[in-house]
């Protein structure tokens, strides 16, 4: 099983073929125009000339997936051969040029547009890994790093701290949620399902994390407050604690580190 994990696996696999993945290159178009849409929005918030809204739409749309092709070895990278790709991450930052998209109802139909791009973009990039013989947890990453990869370069870009990184709802945890789901259906030889089930989770999850507001915390309200001499003493006190509980002798020293 750890070997299954981690190891990869002795032969390539076949990928899906047919209709539905025709269905998912159009959803996977679709996420690049709508996230060429989201960097040319980040370049008209930063104030940037054509070309920053150009570059930022290259990166957001079709950052992760180049990402994901150069760590997979499979060159040159799909987004620059495929005319389409290029084309439609263009044609994003020339309507965010053009139009503001600051209404209500055009960012909630970014907002759900990208849930949904995000549940194609973690499926896809986790079976294609799994079709060139990757082992589950590498595939996973993958999938999100083709998920959320290309984000992340347009925000550090742009210069800010990428929403994944904290403050901001859930998005990274859908893309494993989504991309582990879809490794797991495809390793018992439901490819097709794992693809629909991923896309249903991932958006779901996205959009009510989104909706509920739903954040991981941050740092300080994990942290560990106690001093070093507090934690010395707080484990002394622990491991006498033990050894009373088996009936042991403890002499005056026992338990000083």
């Amino acid at each position: 099983m750890f070997d299954l994990l981690l190891n990869p696996a002795n032969q390539p696999v076949t990928i899906l073929s047919g209709a539905l993945p025709e269905v998912f290159r159009f959803l996977d178009l679709t996420g690049v125009f709508l996230n060429g849409i989201l960097g040319g929005r980040l370049a008209r918030q930063k104030h940037f000339d054509i070309v920053g809204f150009g570059v930022l739409a290259v990166m957001s749309g079709l950052g992760g997936g180049i990402i994901r092709d150069v760590m997979l070895n499979n060159a040159p990278p799909v987004a620059l051969t495929d005319k389409y790709y290029l084309t439609m991450a263009f044609a994003g930052a020339i309507l965010a040029w053009l139009w503001k998209f600051d209404g209500k109802w055009s960012r909630r139909t970014l907002i759900v547009f990208d849930a949904l791009v995000l549940g194609v973009w973690a499926a896809t990039g986790t079976q294609k890994a799994l079709g060139l013989g990757f082992a589950i947890i590498p595939a996973i990453l993958m999938g999100v790093i083709t998920a959320i990869g290309g984000g992340m370069v347009r925000d550090i870009t742009a210069g800010n701290v990428p929403i994944v990184f904290g403050g901001h709802s859930l998005y990274a945890i859908p893309a494993v949620l989504a991309a582990a789901l879809d490794a797991l259906l495809f390793t018992l030889g439901y490819p097709l399902m794992g693809m629909l089930a991923a896309t249903v989770v991932g958006s779901g999850i996205t959009i009510m994390a989104t909706w509920k507001r739903w954040v991981l915390p941050d740092l300080s309200d994990w942290s560990i407050s106690m001093t070093p001499h507090q934690w010395r003493e707080f484990q002394r006190a622990r491991r006498i604690k033990i050894l009373e509980k088996k009936g042991k002798y403890i002499p005056k020293d026992q338990g000083d580190f």
